[in-house]
């Protein structure tokens, strides 16, 4: 049994307006950004006790995958923290 800890979560992807304006901001030097960002989970708090299952329910878009794979470490988040003690089972997708 495990519990889970996520404080302050949050999650964006770059979103570029063309391939074009990705190429360029790999290959300035300057470092100057040509993207946006795009945050599918922002400021997320909750606290799972040992024992409990939890359901994640919502529509399309609305960041349940991107969730359970911050929580499997298949992908890091932007901010917050995850702080996972024993042993705990996440069933993606």
């Amino acid at each position: 049994m495990g519990t889970i800890t996520v404080t302050g979560l949050g999650k964006a992807y770059r979103q570029y307006p063309n391939r074009r304006a990705r190429l360029l901001e790999w290959m300035s030097i300057s470092g100057s950004p040509r993207h946006t960002l795009k945050w599918i989970l922002k400021d997320i708090d909750f606290f799972v006790r040992p024992g409990e299952a939890v359901g994640i329910i919502g529509v399309n878009g609305a960041g349940k995958s991107t969730l359970l794979k911050l929580l499997t470490g298949t992908t890091q988040p932007t901010t917050g923290h995850i702080n996972l003690s024993g042993r705990v089972a996440a069933l993606l997708e």
